[in-house]
């Protein structure tokens, strides 16, 4: 009777450690599952802030590399032409900001029309950006007429780091004259004096973009205040409509 017991003890002893073993076995390899999918996503994750940051570097290296140019080209200018069309730049948007003063609201809508923005997109981007409104509208008509790949911001960290618009506007290619113009131009049409149609006022250059002027071809819509000129135009500008040319 005893062995019997015995027996029976030894076997309930066995089964237990073999359950606790196989309970162990399928709780580690759990374990090491939930671990291995961890890992994973911190491998995806760290790739994906490494992919981030190379593309980060890339694109301030272009900037650097475009700043560096425009400057250059800006100042084979003479300093004499750069510091008149500045000054003249720069009376346009103290007109500007003093109108903004007496009807912000107004003058947002006008811009905002003639950039092919939503008075609020264009609202949210002086706020961003810390601009007056005056600086805001030469930022965008340089944009509007350059040929280059630059952006609204980045033109306005280039004045923001010294450069004048006449240099940055001579460095982009675009005629010193002409640019004094066009600006001119949207500066009545923030006043009031022009109605706001949504076709930047030209500027001529090497640098200008192809097609602009009047009777220009297609592919001249506006993309949110981007590249294009022409905002609420669909296919490009037919023969019959006028671009305004500054005066």
């Amino acid at each position: 009777m005893k062995r019997v017991l015995i027996l029976a003890a030894l076997m309930t002893l066995a089964l237990a450690a073999l359950a606790s073993a196989q309970s162990g076995s399928a709780n580690g390899s759990a374990s090491g599952q939930a671990t291995g999918a961890i890992e994973a996503k911190k491998g995806e994750a760290s790739a994906s802030a490494g992919a981030t940051a190379e593309a980060s570097a890339s694109a301030e290296a272009s900037f650097e590399k475009m700043k560096q140019d425009i400057e250059a080209k800006g100042a084979k200018v003479s300093a004499e032409a750069r510091a008149k069309a500045e000054a003249k730049l720069e009376a346009t948007a103290k007109r500007v900001d003093e109108d903004a003063t007496r009807g912000e609201q107004t003058v947002a809508g006008r811009l905002a029309k003639e950039f092919g923005m939503t008075v609020q997109a264009l609202l949210d981007e002086k706020s961003q950006l810390d601009l007056s409104w005056g600086q805001l509208m030469i930022a965008h008509t340089l944009e509007a007429n350059a040929k280059a790949d630059v952006t609204v911001q980045q033109l306005v960290e280039m004045h923001g780091d010294g450069m004048g618009w006449g240099q940055i506007a001579a460095g982009l290619g675009l005629k010193l004259g002409d640019a004094v113009s066009a600006v001119n131009s949207e500066g009545r049409v923030a006043a009031g004096e022009v109605r706001a149609d949504g076709r930047v006022a030209v500027i001529h250059g090497e640098g200008a973009r192809a097609g602009l002027g009047v009777g220009a071809g297609a592919g001249l819509g506006l993309q949110g205040g981007g590249k294009g000129v022409g905002g609420g135009v669909g296919g490009g500008l037919g023969a019959d409509i006028k671009v305004k040319v500054g005066h």
